[in-house]
C-alpha cells in the first residue's frame, strides 16, 4: 500500500493528561494556550476548571451549576474565549449541561460569524458539540426508536460522561419553545454546511461539523468527547431518533450534490472527503436504502474500481524492456510475470489507500445482499487469499464475511480462503481466520470443511493420538509440535472464538470429544481464563450438544468448582454449569463450595456466589436450601429476561441495515 497506506492503523492514544501537563508547562512561559489569546487571570480559571472536571462530580446538578458560572463568565466574549485551546476544552466538555439561556446565547453570537468559526481550529470543536445538544434537546426522550443500552447485561455499567449527558438533555424539562430553537440551530447549521460544501468539504475542521449534521439530520446521534477521537468506533455508541421528515430530506441533498462534482472520482483516496462519504452511507442506511444503493454503487464504478496508477506505470516500462529483450529472456520475463500474478494480484486502487479501504469497510457493513454480491464480484474474487495476508486489506476481507448474505458467494470465498488457513495462523492473521467460523456458523455451511482445514493448519489431522489434542491447539491457535511443550494457561482470543462458533456448528461431536477427553485440571486452567470463560456458554447453550455430554464435562469439573468461584472469570462458568446442572449435580456443587466456605468468602467473586446461591441456608437443610433456591432464581429470571429484551445499540442497526 502507498502513502497513508503503508503505515499501521494507530490506536488512539488518550491525551487527557498530556494535554494538562503541556498546558501548564507552557503557561509558565507566557503562553496560555493556542489560539485567541487569553490573560493569566482567565487561563488560571480555566485551567481550574478542567482540573475540577478531571476529578469528577457528586452528582449531575453540581455539573449543571458548574456549566452555568462557567458559561456566564463568557458574556460578551463567547467568540473570542472559545478560540482559544484551553477555553474550547472546558466549553465543549459542559456546553451539555447549560440552562436554554446560555445555549441559546451561544446560538445566537455564534450564528453571526458562523464561516469563520467552522473553520476556527477550536471554536469549531465548540460549534460542533452545541450541534450535538441542540439535537438531543430538539428531538427528545420521546424521539428514540430502540432502547439501546450499550450495557444490559446481568450487571449494569455504571454510565460514562457521555451517557450522563445524553440522558440529562434528552430528560431535563426545557420548554417546548427552546426545544424548538434547538431544532431551528440544527437545521440552519445543516442548511449552511449544505450551501457552502464546496468550502467546508476538504476543510480540516468544518468537514467534522458536517458529519455531524449528516448524522443529526437522520436521528443518529454519536457523543463527541473531548479528548477522545471518533472515527470507526463511532458505530460502537451510536442511537437512533425520529426526526422530522424535512430534516431526512436536507440530508438527501448531500450525496445528490456531491456525486455531480467532476472530482467525486477521487473523493476515497482524501481523508476528509473519504470520512464523509463513509458518513452519508451509514444516514442513508437509516433514511433511503435505494438511494444508498445508487450512492455506493457511484462510489465503486466511478471511485473504488480505478486501476492503480504506479501499477499501470510498471506495465508500460515491462513493455518497453520487453521489446528489447531477446525471445528466450522474453518467455523467462512472461514465467516470472505469471508467477508474480499468482502471488501479487493486479489491485484496484481502492486496495492502496487506508481512506479508500476504510471507506469500502463500510458500506460492506450497510450494503444489501445485492450490492454485496457486486462487491465482491467487482473486488475481492480471485484476490481474496492476497488481501486477507496484507495488514492493510486483511480488515476488509473480515468485514466481508461479517456481512456477506449470499451462500453461493460465501462458498466462493471460503474456497479460495480454505488453502491459506495455516499461513494466516502463522502470520498472525487470525481474525480472518475467526470471521470465516463465523460466517460458517451464520449461514449453516462449509461448517465440516471449516473443522477439517484446522486440524490441518493445527497439524492434528490424520493421528487419533495428535487430534486427541485439537482443543488445545485450536485454543492457543498454535501447532501440534508447538503445543506439546507449551503447559502456560494462554487462550487466544481468536482461538477461543472460533471454539465458540466450532461448538454451536449443526455436528460439533468431534471438538466435543476433544474436550471430554482432557483433564480436568486442564479444562479448569483454559476456563478460568478472561478468554476460556466463554467457552463453556457456548458448550452449554448449543443446540447440537446433547444432556448427555453436558452433564459429563459438569461432572468432570467436580473438585474445581471453589477454585473457579472465587475468581472473576471462574465465577461466570461456575454460574453457567450451575444454570445446567440437574437437581442431584446441584446439590453436590453446593456441598463442595460450602466445605470450602472461607475460602469462598476470603474473595469478592466467591463472597457474591456465597451470597446469592444462599449457601449459608444449606448447613440447616439440604431440601430446604433446594427449595428456597429455586424460589429466588425463578424470581430473578424475569429481570434477566427483560434485560435480553431490550436490544443494544449495535442489535438496533442489525435490524436497520439487514
Amino acid at each position: 500500500m502507498q502513502s497513508d497506506g503503508n503505515a499501521k492503523r494507530k490506536r488512539p492514544k488518550k491525551k487527557g493528561n498530556r494535554f494538562m501537563r503541556n498546558a501548564k508547562g507552557f503557561a509558565k512561559q507566557g503562553i496560555f494556550g493556542r489560539g485567541t489569546h487569553i490573560d493569566d487571570e482567565q487561563f488560571s480559571y480555566f485551567i481550574n476548571i478542567l482540573d475540577a472536571m478531571k476529578a469528577g462530580f457528586e452528582d449531575v446538578e453540581e455539573r449543571v451549576n458548574m456549566a452555568n458560572n462557567v458559561f456566564e463568565q463568557t458574556h460578551d466574549q463567547e467568540i473570542h474565549l472559545a478560540s482559544n485551546q484551553i477555553v474550547s476544552k472546558a466549553l465543549e466538555s459542559l456546553v451539555g449541561f447549560v440552562d436554554d439561556v446560555q445555549l441559546e446565547r451561544f446560538f445566537s453570537k455564534f450564528g453571526e460569524g458562523l464561516r469563520p468559526l467552522c473553520s476556527d481550529r477550536f471554536a469549531s470543536h465548540v460549534l460542533q458539540k452545541m450541534l450535538e445538544i441542540a439535537f438531543l434537546r430538539g428531538v427528545g426522550k420521546s424521539a428514540i426508536v430502540e432502547t439501546s443500552d450499550a450495557a444490559t447485561p446481568s450487571k449494569q455499567a455504571k454510565p460514562d460522561a457521555a451517557q450522563v449527558e445524553e440522558e440529562y438533555n434528552l430528560k431535563a424539562d426545557f420548554s417546548e419553545d427552546h426545544r424548538e430553537k434547538c431544532r431551528q440551530f440544527v437545521l440552519r447549521i445543516s442548511k449552511f454546511m449544505l450551501n457552502n460544501l464546496e468550502d467546508f468539504v476538504w476543510d480540516n475542521c468544518a468537514s467534522h461539523i458536517m458529519r455531524t449534521a449528516i448524522l443529526c439530520l437522520v436521528g443518529m446521534h454519536v457523543p463527541k468527547i473531548a479528548f477522545e477521537k471518533g472515527g470507526t468506533e463511532m458505530t460502537k455508541h451510536r442511537k437512533l431518533y425520529t426526526v422530522p421528515d424535512e430534516w431526512q430530506e436536507v440530508m438527501k441533498d448531500f450525496p445528490q450534490r456531491l456525486e455531480m462534482w467532476p472530482q467525486f472520482t477521487d473523493f476515497p483516496y482524501q481523508e476528509h472527503s473519504s470520512s464523509l462519504l463513509g458518513v452519508i452511507c451509514l444516514a442513508l442506511s437509516v433514511a433511503d436504502k435505494s438511494m444508498l444503493k445508487h450512492f455506493a454503487k457511484k462510489i465503486l464504478t466511478i471511485g473504488l474500481l480505478k486501476p492503480n496508477e504506479d501499477d499501470e506505470d510498471k506495465k508500460d516500462e515491462d513493455t518497453k524492456i520487453e521489446i528489447k529483450d531477446e525471445e528466450d529472456e522474453e518467455a523467462k520475463e512472461t514465467e516470472e510475470d505469471t508467477e508474480k500474478k499468482q502471488t501479487d494480484p493486479n489491485l484496484p486502487k481502492v486496495f492502496h489507500h487506508q481512506t479508500s479501504v476504510i471507506l469500502l469497510e463500510t458500506i460492506l457493513s450497510v450494503a444489501g445482499a445485492k450490492l454485496l454480491t457486486q462487491l465482491y464480484a467487482m473486488l475481492f474474487c480471485n484476490r481474496i487469499g492476497y488481501l486477507s495476508k496484507q495488514q492493510g486489506t486483511n480488515f476488509s476481507v473480515q468485514r466481508l464475511l461479517q456481512h456477506i448474505k449470499e451462500v453461493p458467494d460465501f462458498e466462493s470465498v471460503f474456497t479460495e480462503l480454505q488453502p491459506h488457513v495455516e499461513e494466516l495462523l502463522k502470520m498472525g492473521y487470525t481474525g480472518v481466520v475467526s470471521a470465516l467460523s463465523a460466517a460458517c456458523l451464520r449461514l449453516g455451511t462449509k461448517q465440516a470443511q471449516m473443522i477439517a482445514a484446522l486440524q490441518s493448519a493445527l497439524h492434528v489431522s490424520g493421528d487419533k493420538e495428535k487430534s486427541k489434542l485439537f482443543f488445545n491447539c485450536l485454543v492457543k491457535l498454535k501447532p501440534f509440535e508447538v503445543v506439546g511443550s507449551d503447559e502456560s494457561g494462554f487462550v487466544h482470543l481468536h482461538g477461543s472464538l472460533i471454539a465458540q462458533h466450532v461448538l454451536q456448528f449443526n455436528k460439533p461431536i468431534f471438538l466435543v470429544n476433544c474436550i471430554l477427553d482432557l483433564p480436568a485440571t486442564q479444562l479448569a486452567q483454559v476456563f478460568n481464563t478472561p478468554n476460556g470463560s466463554h467457552i463453556v456458554d457456548a458448550f452449554m447453550q448449543s443446540k447440537f450438544i446433547g444432556e448427555k455430554s453436558r452433564e459429563r464435562l459438569i461432572r468432570q469439573l467436580d473438585g474445581f468448582y471453589v477454585d473457579l468461584a472465587i475468581t472473576r472469570h471462574g465465577s461466570r462458568v461456575f454460574e453457567e454449569c450451575f444454570k445446567a446442572s440437574q437437581e442431584a449435580q446441584k446439590l453436590r456443587m453446593a456441598k463442595e463450595l460450602f466445605s470450602k466456605a472461607n475460602m469462598l468468602k476470603g474473595s469478592p467473586h466467591g463472597r457474591i456466589i456465597y451470597t446469592k446461591y444462599r449457601l449459608d441456608t444449606y448447613k440447616l437443610s439440604p431440601s430446604q436450601w433446594q427449595e428456597s433456591l429455586s424460589k429466588h432464581l425463578d424470581a430473578e429470571q424475569p429481570k434477566e429476561e427483560k434485560r435480553k429484551k431490550a436490544k443494544t445499540a449495535t442489535d438496533a442497526f442489525k435490524d436497520i441495515l439487514s
